[in-house]
């Protein structure tokens, strides 16, 4: 009887400790837990892109990210409170990218003025082979495309195309753009087809694998970001949000 009881406590146990975890687990969810200033922008079975907007001298509650990819849309001064009462203090100039590790923290804005930014933060990573390198944009057009971070996890493009500029044919893995300015882009794509669109600085785009030429309709510079996800993207296609959706 004794152990029969001893059984039953040892599972009472374990399940408390499961649902605990679980529970703590969604508490230290940004979006969950401080969802004034995170705002899932998109998601896929690859990433979940959360748009990040504080006001000045504003702070969140302790919560925490996987590893991603950050994009300044605003210039930022903040500080981290850590776990165990240690801070940290880090800056960000609007257009810059930047690699963030999984971790806990509890972000309060230093600044006079709201600070913007796009997180994207990664989950499974993406099945598939890898683009022809021939087909390398940092290849086929290496004045336009720019690496600002690359692990084994992502490989961060910067995009910069004059007015009325054009890029060669190019693949991308699995992606997230990010739209820095507004403007007017027009793709075409092998089989002869073109796709063109409206967007605005800011926007954010969820792509699977895709091989196309860029042309920039407008009269001002345009710049984008593209967050390329490693391991490639072929062997699913969640629905990707279409710029001016």
């Amino acid at each position: 009887m004794k152990k029969r009881i001893d059984v039953v406590a040892i599972i009472l146990f374990i399940t408390l400790a499961l649902i605990f975890s679980a529970q703590t687990a969604v508490a230290q969810d940004p979006v969950k837990v401080d969802s004034k200033h995170y705002k899932v922008e998109a998601e896929n079975a690859w990433v979940r892109v959360l748009r990040i907007d504080y006001g000045p001298k504003e702070k969140s509650v302790m919560h925490k990210h996987p590893a991603g990819v950050v994009v300044y849309l605003a210039d930022s001064k903040v500080k981290f409170g850590l776990p165990g009462g240690k801070s940290q203090e880090q800056s960000g100039k609007a257009g810059e990218a930047g690699w963030i590790p999984a971790g806990t923290h509890l972000p309060e804005n230093l600044g006079d003025k709201p600070i913007e930014a796009i997180l994207v933060e990664l989950k499974a990573k993406p099945a598939g082979a890898k683009s022809a390198a021939a087909e390398d944009p940092l290849k086929t057009d290496p004045q336009i495309y720019k690496a600002e971070v690359e692990n084994d996890r992502v490989r961060v493009l910067r995009v910069q195309v004059g007015p009325h500029a054009k890029t060669a044919m190019h693949s991308h893995p699995a992606n997230v753009v990010i739209f820095l300015t507004d403007g007017r882009i027009k793709f075409s794509f092998p089989d002869g087809k073109t796709q063109e669109a409206q967007v605005k600085a800011g926007q954010v785009l969820l792509d699977n694998p895709v091989k196309h030429a860029g042309e920039n309709l407008s009269d001002k510079p345009a710049e984008v970001m593209v967050v390329e996800l490693k391991g490639g993207g072929t062997a699913a296609k969640p629905a990707a949000k279409k710029p001016g959706a």
